[in-house]
């Protein structure tokens, strides 16, 4: 079993490899797709792959091999062989033109990546077949790595022999190029000449995925663009591991462990199929997909969305009452080095916690793991009775932010020194005066501090002293529903913005941050130091990324949001 999740690893890894850059094939692939399939994604539409590439910087250096170099040399052929078909891609990126060229890829092209049970299968549009072919030879000239011929329905493919699995049955790469559409999976004992034909594109499943309006669902549901999608099939893949025949993978995890004793064995009792089957129709699927996509070879942006689909009302109502307040300085990564935001409503948190645990205790489960899960929830209801007691002293708290707007660094006698920090904390809670009162209750040198509500600010220097050399006087101060601390004009200016803003309820979690504006500084005050940046790092400095994520919870589930910019590097 450990050796058959090799292949599958080196085939999902070099399916992470091409959908790092969202790519994939033509409606047609969807008829070949079985509609239990475990997991699928798919970029349904051309993806401007060429412009995408000219203007995203490299986060590894193409200059720089030696993550690559580490793995050769372990006397496997075979890895060889794989290593330097990636390190041809890495190399590949440092030019949009010449990883088009190597892989034969067009301007725009479409990818998929999904499981036929167990097996997977990777499919990428090429406009120049010939290219790939030439790509292999060439690897297999360098590495020594060869593969033999294979024939299935008219359709030729190439083997390539990977590892071999516990019963010394060998398990091969294959792949096949038919009608500009390439084709990657694995070949063993598991896989009938059925399966491959399916994964081939050469028979049909009874019900495919074009059959249905599973995809058109999600997208509608999720507010996805059309461009790419995907899921994970909860119930298929419970289904699987429950049953010795009800679907394609619970068949082939069968076959695959019919010689051993497995976990899976104790799965397929009766309560315990009944059980998780349950659970699994709760939280039937997580679908991701894009909510944006603007791409030019100046610059792109692409927004992408993942949700952990629930129809437990009862733990998803408890979640949102705990949704609390997320500031708008913390949304914006265009203004911010970094900024982040845990929205929490304090006052709730017992309650919510409370419901949860009592709805994960109900029903009493009879399916071994799940009682054992159930056993320590019920150990832990200790722990939520003293959480419940603290959080209480912190019931109006909705929220706590910080944000660093900018920074910059100087030298002073050859060493570094923090020249300037605009930065902002801040504790959203109802009545703030309140709050900072009992505070001071428990730190003796805020006794003599009193700071009103929209009055003057108090330098943070009369509680902790901070040395001259940190070039810092942080105040302190209430703003409307907010505690604050600050420092430098911009950190006062997004405090005085807070005063307006209500407590209304908007997420869980935000973060924010721009690369080149946490890296610049950083890179200056090496300089300063007179220390030499290595040639590796230095395209860093020209890592122009901005990224910002959001966690939340809504009536589908539990929905994590992210918006990722870069610009190309300026020449």
């Amino acid at each position: 079993m450990k050796k058959i999740l090799i292949p599958i690893a080196l085939v999902a890894a070099g399916a992470a490899a091409y959908l790092y850059q969202p790519q994939a094939e033509s409606d047609n692939v969807l008829s070949y797709v079985p509609a239990d399939t475990p997991f699928f994604t798919g970029q349904l539409t051309p993806f401007p792959i060429k412009d995408y590439i000219a203007s995203a910087p490299n986060l590894i250096d193409p200059k720089n091999p030696t993550h690559i170099e580490s793995l050769y040399g372990e006397e496997s052929p075979s890895i060889d062989f794989l290593t330097n078909l990636l390190s041809t891609y890495e190399d590949s990126l440092k030019d949009a033109d010449l990883l088009t060229s190597n892989f034969g890829l067009a301007d725009e092209i479409r990818a998929y990546f999904y499981t036929l049970g167990l097996l997977p299968v990777l499919k990428v549009e090429v406009a120049n077949p010939q290219a790939i072919w030439d790509l292999l030879d060439k690897n297999e000239q360098e590495t020594g790595f060869s593969h033999t011929e294979g024939e299935l329905k008219g359709l030729k493919y190439r083997i390539y022999p990977m590892v071999e699995d516990d019963q010394g049955e060998p398990i091969n790469l294959i792949i096949a190029q038919s009608n500009g559409m390439l084709t990657a999976t694995i070949q063993s004992s598991f896989v009938s000449e059925d399966l491959l034909a399916m994964a081939l594109g050469l028979q049909k499943p009874s019900k495919s995925l074009a059959d249905t309006h599973m995809l058109e669902d999600i997208m509608q549901q999720h507010q996805f663009t059309n461009s790419s999608v995907g899921f994970v099939n909860h119930v298929e893949i419970i289904k699987g591991l429950t049953s010795e025949d009800d679907n394609q993978l619970a068949k082939q995890l069968t076959e695959l462990t019919k010689d051993e004793d497995t976990a899976f064995q104790l799965l397929h009792s009766a309560a315990c199929k009944q059980e998780l089957r349950g659970i699994a129709q709760n939280w039937p699927r997580t679908a991701f997909g894009y909510t944006q996509m603007d791409i030019s070879k100046e610059q792109s942006t692409l927004g992408f969305a993942a949700v952990l689909e629930s129809k437990n009302q009862p733990i998803l109502n408890a979640l949102k009452t705990l949704r609390g307040y997320i500031p708008n300085y913390t949304q914006n990564f265009d203004d911010n080095v970094i900024a982040t935001s845990i929205g929490l409503d304090v006052g709730q948190l017992s309650s919510a916690l409370t419901d949860i645990w009592a709805n994960l205790k109900t029903p009493r489960f009879q399916c071994g793991p799940l009682a054992d899960i159930q056993y320590q929830i019920d150990a832990s209801g200790e722990s939520l009775a003293m959480l419940g007691m603290g959080s209480s002293m912190a019931a109006n708290v909705k929220g706590i932010s910080s944000a660093i707007f900018d920074y910059s660094v100087s030298q002073d006698n050859d060493q570094p020194r923090l020249e300037s920090l605009d930065a902002l904390l801040a504790v959203h809670v109802k009545n703030p005066v309140a709050l900072f009162n009992s505070i001071k209750m428990f730190v003796p040198d805020l006794q003599q501090i009193d700071i009103t509500n929209n009055g003057p600010a108090v330098s943070l220097n009369k509680v902790v002293p901070i040395p001259a050399r940190l070039n810092l006087d942080p105040k302190m101060a209430i703003k409307g529903d907010h505690f604050v601390i600050y420092n430098g004009n911009k950190g006062l200016q997004e405090a005085e913005k807070l005063s307006l803003e209500t407590l209304l309820a908007k997420g869980l979690y935000q973060l924010s941050f721009d690369t080149k504006k946490i890296l610049t500084p950083i890179a200056d005050a090496v300089e300063l130091a007179g220390e030499v940046i290595p040639e590796e790092a230095m395209f860093l400095k020209d890592y122009d990324t901005r990224m910002n994520i959001n966690v939340d919870i809504n009536d589908q589930g539990i929905r994590l949001d992210s918006t990722m910019n870069h610009k190309a590097a300026e020449n």
